[in-house]
């Protein structure tokens, strides 16, 4: 005897962004990974049970061009001029497409630069400790939410091969405070 396949429940009243992820075409668990949410939570605001936040409202602009002050409004409406849509959504890949591509060449030399203005301001204020930590954590944040262990891994080989530098401090733990915390308890412990 075959089981009856269960009917989906589908809410009185689903969230405008339910119909924006049926114009991309993507299931629910895509749609939630492109935009950096867990189904979960995707699957809440569809069915109006959880709030967009403003972040949430950024991601969605970033990957499917909705202007994020449009989800107040009867319509969705595309950064583009012209409401959400099939047409709105395709032209907008192709611009994301592009920004892909072109933006992490275009500004990788400004944010190199910013990182030395920030990292020397931290030392000026003696705050090397605060520096070390924070950057660390926004490495290990940025890895690990967009999967990139294992390409990371693989691009670390791929440069020990032909030489290059990979590095290591950026993605390590700060070993020398930990080694002068050390030392620091030795003494302590000795004075006793």
């Amino acid at each position: 005897m075959k089981k009856k396949k269960s009917a989906t429940t589908f809410p009185k009243n689903p969230h405008p962004l339910h119909y924006a992820r049926q114009i991309t075409g993507l299931t629910q668990a895509d749609f939630a990974k492109q935009i950096g949410i867990s189904t979960i939570l995707l699957k809440l605001i569809e069915q109006s049970r959880r709030p967009l936040t403003q972040r949430t409202k950024d991601a969605i602009h970033l990957f499917t061009g909705i202007d994020p002050l449009s989800w107040s409004k009867k319509k969705l409406q595309s950064t583009l001029g012209k409401p959400f849509d099939d047409k709105t959504y395709s032209l907008w890949q192709m611009v994301r497409q592009d920004e892909n591509e072109d933006a992490p060449k275009r500004v990788l030399n400004d944010r190199i630069k910013a990182l030395e203005i920030i990292g020397t301001l931290m030392q000026r204020d003696n705050k090397g400790v605060l520096w070390e930590h924070e950057f660390r954590q926004f490495i290990l944040k940025t890895v690990k939410h967009y999967n990139l262990t294992k390409p990371l891994a693989s691009l670390k080989r791929e440069l020990e091969r032909r030489g290059e530098k990979w590095p290591q401090e950026a993605f390590a733990a700060p070993n020398a405070p930990a080694y002068k915390a050390s030392i620091a308890k030795a003494l302590l412990k000795a004075d006793i």
